[in-house]
């Protein structure tokens, strides 16, 4: 399970980077007009990836 969430923390932070770096940060205009830093935006759906993730993966390693 750890080496999963791993990964999908470094997805994120890929993500974050190209985003950054790119004329892709224009199209988070909407987030930055409510106060959400692109850092936090990312941050927030990784949380939030985890809490859906870890039950499923749990769930998963039962049945294999």
């Amino acid at each position: 399970m750890l080496p999963i969430l791993i990964a999908k923390l470094l997805l994120v932070i890929f993500l974050w980077f190209f985003i950054n770096e790119t004329h892709a940060k224009r199209k988070l205009i909407f987030y930055k007009n409510l106060g959400i830093s692109p850092f936090k935006l990312f941050a927030l759906l990784f949380v939030i990836d985890m809490f859906l993730s870890i039950p499923f993966l749990l769930l998963l390693k039962e049945f294999v």
